[in-house]
């Protein structure tokens, strides 16, 4: 049984261990430490939940741009339309606003649930300065309360090293059409100001994307552009041994562009340039203490986010957006006999929300405070594992909500790992949609939409079983799962239904809905130097009161991996098939047609310090425009790069 300590030592072999080319594909990967099921370390083999892991090696083999890119071939994740020609992430048919976002086991403040057509939190740390990524699929409001109803990704930086050491990358990708050029360029680095005392860590990113035209009307753009630069600094203080604190600032310049054309009869419609202007800056100060008998995790950041918006040819653009987040938290952590290790604690949090659609302050506030246990419990030394959690959201506006949760893992064998559990999660209504004075135009201007204070929260009840195993250079894993929502929050017309700008729509608690799913994945070492991977996920989502399949869902995806590596060579091809799925249009739901995109790269390693890469991204040039008109995103089509990773 792992012991829930900071044993800083231990956690980087082991994950020096889970980084090693060999780990892919081998049954010591679920020896990796993982952090996020719990807020502890502890081996993948014994988190309490489904989770997978990306880690560094796999991010920089492929060009990853952000988030979305390195978690989009994890089982149980799909992706939707977020509009403006931006994409989201959904965890086992979730909506992506169900999902919860964490640096560092921090909160990234949840910009889509206020700012519309958000995907700002995807692209918040660059791949240069993350060392893996966590994603644990299910309900993990016990823990980290509110939008984790559906499951969190959480990203893991680079630590602060007592040896200084750096790495910078670089990339230039082209596009086989118009458009679409990517350059991409970061560095980190990280070592000892005072050796034992005193150490910092800082990383700089640039990407340069030009917006894709679509390919039937050029007018219009069909991936939107891209200009950000991301930095950040981390300055770490050992005033004695067993006690650390972290001071850290981060920011981001992210600026999108691209050419679109109002809404309504073609003799009215103007072609303008649509950009917005995202500032995003947070500053957190963190201590770890280890004590005799118990270890504490305290800290206290805030997030910003500023979203300005400008458009040309003198349409009025929307109006400037501050969301900021003030957060305090504490984690107290030790054991209780020789079987219990319980975790106890508590968050405060403020959230602002600065915007024109609020019509007579401007603004809008609430106040949430939490408390949280869980105990992990060892039933049998080494083989059976209880983890029984809950947690306590009082909310200023809806009140107050708990969240239990109970999982069993019973390691059958050395190699065989069985488990199962049930939990429960809620999101908590957006500021706007609790607001009594919001109020936006929505549909393109077709109908008015205001806030609801009476609005309940979003819940869910969930239940999974699933299985991992390690057989020698195999590794095997499947999971069943079940989730049941109610209360959904949507839109219901109340006024002048039905006519153009003067119909008015509120929120309102109505919905419900059931999803089923298997999610199944396998690694296995090959002769001659080759590893294969790939999982399957079948998802089968309704709506309880229509009985009707929910639309933007694929039943099924697949994905694959086959590597190669032979002394300083390696080369690696993928695929991913998603499925067909339905989409609502004016009341109809219209089938959208399956695709598959295929992937290949090489690199080549100069010396331990670099290491050449190349590769064909959408090898078949896949255009969902093409294949059907119902697609309301674009994959980037054929694209070449080439790059390179230096470590010094």
């Amino acid at each position: 049984m792992p012991r829930y300590r900071h044993g800083q030592r231990a956690a980087l072999a082991a994950v020096a261990l889970a980084l090693s080319p060999a780990a892919a594909a081998d049954s010591r990967v679920i020896d990796e430490i993982v952090v996020t099921a719990t807020a502890s370390e502890q081996r993948l083999r014994d988190a309490p939940a489904a989770m997978s892991v990306i880690n560094r090696e796999q991010l920089i083999e492929r060009p990853v741009r952000d988030v979305l890119d390195a978690v989009r071939e994890v089982p149980g994740i799909t992706l939707t339309s977020a509009a403006f020609t931006r994409k989201r992430i959904n965890i086992r048919g979730m909506d992506n606003t169900h999902s919860l976002f964490l640096v560092d086991g921090r909160r990234v403040n949840a910009s889509a649930d206020v700012i519309a057509h958000s995907d700002f939190e995807l692209g918040w740390i660059p791949t240069e300065a993350i060392e893996r990524i966590e994603v644990v699929r299910g309900p993990m409001s016990s823990l980290y309360g509110s939008e984790a109803l559906g499951g969190v990704i959480n990203i893991i930086t680079r630590p602060v090293t007592d040896q200084w050491s750096a790495s910078a990358s670089a990339s230039w990708g082209d596009p086989s059409g118009p458009g679409g050029r990517d350059l991409q360029a970061g560095l980190y680095a990280a070592g000892p100001v005072l050796p034992e005392r005193l150490g910092v860590r800082v990383f700089i990113n640039r990407d340069d994307r030009a917006e894709t035209p679509d390919r039937a009307d050029p007018a219009l753009s069909a991936i939107e552009g891209r200009r950000a630069t991301s930095g950040g600094a981390t300055l770490s203080w050992t005033p004695a041994d067993q006690h650390r604190i972290d001071f850290s600032l981060q920011r981001a310049e992210d600026t999108r562009e691209r050419n679109t054309r109002t809404p309504g009869p073609p003799q009215s419609a103007v072609d303008h340039l649509f950009r917005d202007d995202i500032t995003r800056q947070q500053l957190d100060i963190h201590y770890l203490g280890d004590f005799t008998r118990f270890s504490v995790e305290a800290g206290a950041y805030r997030s910003r986010l500023d979203r300005k918006n400008r458009r040309s040819q003198g349409i009025a653009p929307t109006a400037p957006s501050r969301l900021t987040d003030d957060i305090a938290e504490t984690r107290v952590r030790f054991e209780a006999g020789q079987r219990h290790f319980i975790t106890v604690g508590g968050e405060f949090r403020r959230e602002q929300l600065d915007d024109g659609s609020f019509v007579q302050t401007g603004t809008e506030q609430v106040e949430t405070r939490s408390l949280f246990a869980q105990d992990t419990i060892e039933l049998a030394p080494e083989r059976l594992l209880l983890t029984l959690g809950a947690r306590l959201d009082d909310h200023q506006r809806f009140g107050s909500e708990v969240s239990p949760r109970a999982y069993l893992i019973w390691h059958a064998t050395e190699t065989l790992t069985l488990r199962g559990g049930y939990g429960q999660g809620f999101k908590a209504p957006t500021l706007k949609q609790l607001s009594t004075q919001f109020s936006t135009f929505g549909g393109g201007g077709r109908f008015e939409i205001t806030g609801n204070p009476d609005l309940q929260p979003e819940t869910s009840k969930s239940l999974e079983f699933g299985a991992l195993a390690g057989l020698g250079a195999m590794t095997l894993e499947a999971t069943v799962f079940q989730n049941t929502l109610r209360d959904l929050v949507q839109t219901a017309c109340f006024e002048n239904c039905g006519v153009f700008r003067q119909e008015r729509r509120t929120y309102v608690n109505v919905a419900e809905a059931r999803i089923r799913g298997l999610e199944t994945g396998a690694t296995v070492s090959l002769p001659l130097g080759f590893e294969f991977g790939g999982n399957y996920t079948y998802l089968d989502a309704r709506d309880r009161e229509l009985e009707t399949r929910l639309a933007e869902r694929p039943r099924h995806t697949l994905t694959s991996r086959l590597g190669w590596q032979n002394g300083a060579w390696s080369a690696h091809t993928r695929a991913q098939r998603i499925g067909s799925q339905l989409r609502n249009v004016q009341g109809q739901a219209l089938k959208k047609p399956h695709y598959t995109l295929w992937h290949a790269g090489a690199a080549f390693a100069l010396n331990e310090q670099v290491t050449l890469r190349a590769g064909v991204e959408n090898i078949t040039n896949e255009r969902l425009a093409e294949r059907s008109a119902l697609f309301d995103f674009e994959e980037r089509g054929r694209f070449v790069y080439v790059g390179t990773n230096v470590s010094f």
